[in-house]
């Protein structure tokens, strides 16, 4: 693969991120829903893998069916409405250890420090939650495509030990919910996305977890 697709590659990436993290970041408004709508369109006609087309053509009929003001209002009762019964947690360590702040966010930031990457003290969200975590691994694509550092490991172990067992629990708790229709796509085009960045970092290897310098 040549310098340039390297960093065509790293762009991509990038900007799956940041679709991903604009599901999630807070509630969307009129222009956010418009740009989903051409991306989704624009994804529509590629086969990628079986999770993610399924996802993107859900998302695409969610986006016809439904009003910005419904989906407003489900993204407030899963992640804001503190009466809410179906209110989803979006930090890893609630899904690995039954209950936020536990030992595996002091696991994620030892990982943070190692990685070189520092919280912006003025965000209030812990390091293991979703958006975070998307921030990060976009961090070390940037790093990567940039040729500042080589920092596929990071990004391997990123993605198999902290960001994946999230995925799974997010994602879950998204479906067990049956009252979120659109942020239970949101959630499969995670999923399926993920597929897709363990294909490019594994590459027939072992898990980096296995093989990072400690």
């Amino acid at each position: 693969m040549t310098d340039v697709t390297d960093r065509e590659l790293g762009r991509i990436r990038l900007r799956f991120l940041d679709l991903i993290k604009s599901f999630f970041i807070d509630e969307p408004d009129a222009e956010r829903m418009s740009r989903w709508r051409g991306i989704v369109s624009a994804l529509a006609g590629d086969v990628i893998n079986p999770a993610f087309d399924q996802a993107v053509r859900r998302l695409g009929e969610l986006l016809e069916e439904k009003t910005l003001k419904e989906i407003q209002d489900e993204y407030y009762h899963l992640f804001i409405d503190p009466t809410s019964e179906d209110q989803i947690n979006t930090v890893m360590s609630y899904y690995v250890d039954g209950r936020s702040f536990g030992p595996s966010l002091v696991d994620y930031r030892d990982f943070l420090q190692r990685a070189g990457i520092v919280k912006d003290e003025s965000v209030k969200e812990p390091e293991d939650s979703l958006v975070l975590m998307l921030d990060a691994l976009a961090t070390l694509i940037e790093e990567q495509t940039k040729k500042e550092r080589d920092t596929a490991l990071y990004q391997a172990t990123l993605l198999h030990r902290f960001l994946d067992p999230l995925c799974q629990g997010f994602t879950g708790a998204l479906q067990a919910t049956g009252q979120a229709p659109f942020y239970t796509a949101c959630g499969d085009f995670l999923r399926g996305y993920l597929i897709l960045e363990k294909g490019l970092l594994d590459k027939g290897e072992t898990p980096a977890e296995n093989r990072e310098e400690r």
